[in-house]
C-alpha cells in the first residue's frame, strides 16, 4: 500500500512530505485565484516532488460542478491540463483525473459523460479519469466514458469500486503547515507520471513477419509439416527436422556408393591382371569370356560415377563433382579393352 497527499492551501515543501511518510501527490492542473494559492501544480513544485523520489498524479478541478457544462468543457478543460502537464515536465500518456466533486444524481450523469467524452477527445479515452462519489465513478466506469477513477470516501455509502485506482480516505494531516488530505492506492500504476511502462521490442509489423517465419520453421500451429515426415516419437517434422534427416540420409548413401566404389576398383584391378595374360591359366580360362564383359561394363560405370552430384566430394572432370578418395582421371588405370 502506498500513501500520498492531495492539497490546495499552500505547497508544502516535497522534502516535509517524504519525511511524513508520504511518496506521491495528487496536483491540481488549475488555478485556485487567492483563496487557494497553492492549488496550480507549478514547475518548479514539480520539479522539486521529482527530486524527493515523489510521484506526481494529474487531476483537474475548477468548480465543483464544472462537469455538468458537458462535451464542450471537457474539451476545453483537457487541453488547459494537458498543457500544463506539459509546462510541468509531465507526460501525455498519462491519467488526469477530472473532478466531479459534488453527489451526483444518476441524470445528472448525461453531462457528466458528456463532459468526459468532450476530454477524450483531446488526451485519449486511455487517459481519462473521473475523481467523485462511488455512484458517478462506478457509472462511469460501466459505461467507459472513463477508464481510470479516484474515489473519495464522501458521497459513497461505505461503498468501494473495487476498480479504482486511488481512494482518497477523508483523513486530514499538517504536514509543512499546509492541510493536505491522505490518499491510498494497492496498484502499481495509479497514473503517477513517472511510472515504468515497457516499450514494445518490436512494432506489429515487425512482430508478424517473425511470427510467420516461425510458423515456416515450425509448420502450422507450431506442429510440425505432415509433408516432411514424422521422427521416431510420430510427430511430424519441422523444417529444422526434416533436414537433419535428409542430410543422414545423403551419409548413408555417399558411405554406401564409396563401398561400392572400392569394390568396382578392386574388380577392375583384378580383371585387368588376369586380362594381361596371353592365356588364362585353368580354371579361370572358364571366365574369360564373361570377365572380359564385365570389366568392359566396370569401365562404363567409372565413367557414370564421377557424375553423381554428392554433397561435399569435391570437383570431378568436366567440373562434374567427385566421390572422396577417388583419384583424377589421368591417374586411374585405364578401362581394360574389348582385346
Amino acid at each position: 500500500m502506498r500513501f500520498g497527499l492531495d492539497y490546495a492551501a499552500g505547497r508544502p515543501a516535497p522534502s516535509a512530505i517524504r519525511a511524513a511518510g508520504y511518496d506521491f501527490v495528487i496536483r491540481y492542473l488549475s488555478d485556485g485565484g487567492p483563496s487557494l494559492p497553492g492549488k496550480l501544480l507549478t514547475p518548479a513544485e514539480a520539479d522539486g516532488l521529482r527530486a524527493q523520489g515523489i510521484s506526481i498524479v494529474s487531476n483537474w478541478e475548477t468548480t465543483a460542478a464544472r462537469m455538468l457544462d458537458g462535451y464542450g468543457a471537457g474539451v476545453t478543460d483537457a487541453r488547459a491540463a494537458l498543457a500544463q502537464v506539459l509546462r510541468c515536465g509531465g507526460r501525455a500518456d498519462r491519467p488526469i483525473y477530472f473532478s466531479a466533486d459534488f453527489d451526483a444524481t444518476p441524470q445528472q450523469q448525461v453531462p457528466i459523460d458528456a463532459y468526459l467524452d468532450g476530454a477524450a477527445s483531446v488526451i485519449g479515452r486511455a487517459n481519462v479519469g473521473i475523481y467523485g462519489g462511488y455512484w458517478p465513478v462506478s457509472r462511469a466506469l460501466n459505461s467507459g466514458t472513463a477508464t481510470w477513477a479516484w474515489q473519495t470516501v464522501a458521497w459513497s455509502g461505505g461503498n468501494i469500486d473495487p476498480r479504482i485506482a486511488l481512494y482518497q480516505t477523508g483523513e486530514q494531516v499538517t504536514v509543512d503547515g499546509v492541510q493536505c488530505d491522505v490518499n491510498q492506492t494497492d496498484r502499481a500504476d495509479f497514473g503517477q507520471w513517472d511510472v515504468e511502462t515497457e516499450e514494445p521490442d518490436l512494432t506489429p509489423e515487425q512482430d508478424e513477419v517473425l511470427r510467420d517465419i516461425q510458423t515456416q520453421l515450425r509448420g502450422p500451429g507450431l506442429q510440425g509439416w505432415p509433408q516432411l515426415g514424422t521422427d521416431a516419437q510420430g510427430r511430424d517434422r519441422t523444417v529444422v527436422d526434416g533436414l537433419a534427416a535428409a542430410l543422414a540420409q545423403i551419409d548413408e548413401l555417399r558411405t554406401e556408393i564409396s563401398d561400392l566404389e572400392t569394390t568396382t576398383a578392386e574388380l577392375k584391378d583384378e580383371v585387368a591382371r588376369l586380362s594381361g595374360q596371353h592365356r588364362w591359366p585353368f580354371p579361370f580360362s572358364l571366365v574369360e569370356g564373361p570377365a572380359t564383359a564385365i570389366a568392359d561394363q566396370l569401365a562404363k560405370l567409372e565413367q557414370l560415377l564421377p557424375g553423381v552430384p554428392l554433397p561435399g566430394w569435391g570437383a570431378g572432370p568436366n567440373d562434374h563433382p567427385a566421390a572422396a578418395g577417388q583419384a583424377p582421371a589421368e591417374q586411374r588405370p585405364k578401362a581394360v579393352s574389348d582385346s
